[in-house]
């Protein structure tokens, strides 16, 4: 008989959430994306479900923490998108260059 309860999702789901904010940071893009897939399904597994009154406090507290991370994985994205514009910039600068002193590019 399985003992799980209907927050047991929520929580595996904020552990997934650490994983992969812990693998944005590491530049490991495609195993943030499998992780992403992973977080998805749990929280629509919990929220499939009402929580019990007695385990609101701890899901909102779970919520407030998973809020939190979704804000710091937002900002982990766009300074990743920046870096990648960044990047794209300067070498559409250097392709520029090349070509003006006669060079194939």
């Amino acid at each position: 008989m399985s003992t799980a309860r209907p927050h047991d999702a929520l929580d595996q789901a904020l552990a997934v959430t650490r994983e992969l904010r812990a693998r944005m940071e590491a530049g490991e893009w495609g195993q943030a994306a499998v992780l992403e897939g992973e977080r998805r399904r749990l929280l629509e597994t919990f929220f499939a479900v009402r929580p019990a009154a007695a385990d609101l406090t701890h899901v909102l507290g779970v919520m407030r923490e998973l809020i939190a991370s979704n804000d710091a994985l937002i900002g982990l994205a766009e300074h990743q998108q920046r870096a990648v514009e960044r990047d794209a910039d300067t070498l559409a600068v250097g392709r520029r260059a090349v070509r003006a002193y006669g060079g194939a590019a």
